[in-house]
């Protein structure tokens, strides 16, 4: 296991990035190896995906370990816990906001849906109309639909 940090490649090497982000750039105190890191740019290639990704692992590593008070030395891995969720959370917008998926509502005015329903391309519906009656012995074949009502010059 290795862990490498050097702020002159901040600028260039998103495992350095990465390690900038969530804090983790004291060689005394090392939180993360570089093949974790790794690991998370792997599965999101982006920076701040990257760092919620390794700051939702420091907070499970974090909640699995007990706070302890000895006189006046207290130690409370639940708020570091905490704060690496939070950190998470954050990024995990950031990664959203700047380079994530955004998601699309579609169909919000009627003739959005009345073209999508029309759409040749469009693959049937999971959900069918009458698809709990009861036709024993014979079932109707394909797809039960009602048809879309298209009005006048709606397309």
């Amino acid at each position: 296991m290795t862990w490498t940090y050097d702020p002159t490649q901040l600028l260039t090497t998103p495992m350095m990035q990465v390690r900038y982000l969530i804090g983790d750039t004291k060689d005394t105190d090392r939180q993360v190896q570089d093949e974790e890191i790794g690991f998370a740019l792997t599965e999101r290639p982006s920076v701040y995906g990257a760092a919620a990704i390794v700051c939702r692992a420091l907070s499970a590593q974090k909640s699995r370990l007990v706070d302890t008070v000895d006189n006046d030395l207290r130690t409370t891995y639940s708020q570091q816990a905490s704060a690496y969720g939070r950190q998470a959370i954050y990024y995990e917008q950031r990664d959203a906001k700047f380079g994530g998926v955004i998601p699309v509502a579609g169909g919000l005015n009627r003739s959005d849906k009345i073209r999508v329903e029309c759409d040749p391309n469009r693959l049937p519906p999971a959900f069918n109309i009458g698809m709990q009656d009861n036709y024993f012995p014979v079932a109707p074949e394909g797809n039960e639909l009602t048809p879309p009502a298209v009005p006048d010059g709606a397309l």
